[in-house]
């Protein structure tokens, strides 16, 4: 009889050990699905813009833009009077509250909490700093925004600028049968021009930086045209 008590109580033991490995390994698993959550919720891209959104105090259209053009997160959040330190915090406000509940529920100790954080800030630090290559498109402008200013400062419609250009001069002499100079004339040029991209800056549709490179090359180039 005190065998089989023995015996018994031998293979409840047995039993029990992998019911508790069984639960050790949920426990686990669990831990790591809520890290793996958390972090994927704490870098994905629409979590990021949400977060940025509401502590830059911008609209997504405006930090898409600004993104677009080479901008990081944290070029924008200074711009802004805001951190790049306070944006990394702001995004990491939701990881930190599941977390916190985590370590109050028992699946999680304080002291992993604070190492996973510490990593996932690493992370989305880097995310704050990134800045992509701006997709620049090149700048265009129309035969006729360089040939109206042109022929309004000579005074003169399009057939009497060719007769004489068909004649052997160069729109220099021209300008000068006309009482003008070469250079005003490039000047009427660039100015004309640049009204027309100082309006596309002003929409957004081009940088400053990209207008002041193409009339740069623009003046050059009219240059040259205008003499020969």
């Amino acid at each position: 009889m005190k065998l089989k008590l023995i015996a018994a109580g031998f293979v409840a033991a047995l039993m029990l050990v992998p019911v508790a490995s069984a639960n050790q390994h949920h426990h686990r698993q669990s831990v790591t699905q809520l890290k793996a959550h958390v972090r994927a919720s704490a870098t994905n891209h629409r979590s990021v813009v949400s977060a940025a959104v509401a502590y830059l105090q911008l609209d997504r259209a405006t930090i898409a833009a600004d993104l677009r053009a080479g901008q990081s997160l944290a070029q924008i959040a200074t711009a802004q009077g805001k951190t790049a330190d306070g944006l990394v915090t702001a995004l990491l406000a939701p990881a930190k509250l599941r977390l916190d509940a985590a370590v109050a529920a028992g699946r999680l100790t304080s002291d992993k909490e604070t190492a996973f954080l510490a990593r996932l800030r690493t992370v989305v630090t880097a995310i704050v700093n990134h800045a992509s290559t701006a997709h620049v498109a090149p700048v265009r402008v129309s035969t006729a925004s360089i040939l109206k200013p042109a022929l309004a400062y000579l005074q003169l419609d399009l057939r009497g600028v060719i007769a004489q250009l068909r004649s052997g001069k160069t729109l220099a002499q021209v300008a000068v049968a006309q009482g003008k100079t070469a250079a005003g004339l490039v000047d009427a040029v660039v100015a004309s021009v640049k009204a027309q991209l100082d309006a596309r800056v002003v929409a957004g549709k081009l940088t400053a930086a990209q207008e002041t490179s193409f009339l740069a090359t623009l003046q050059t180039n009219v240059a040259k045209l205008v003499n020969g």
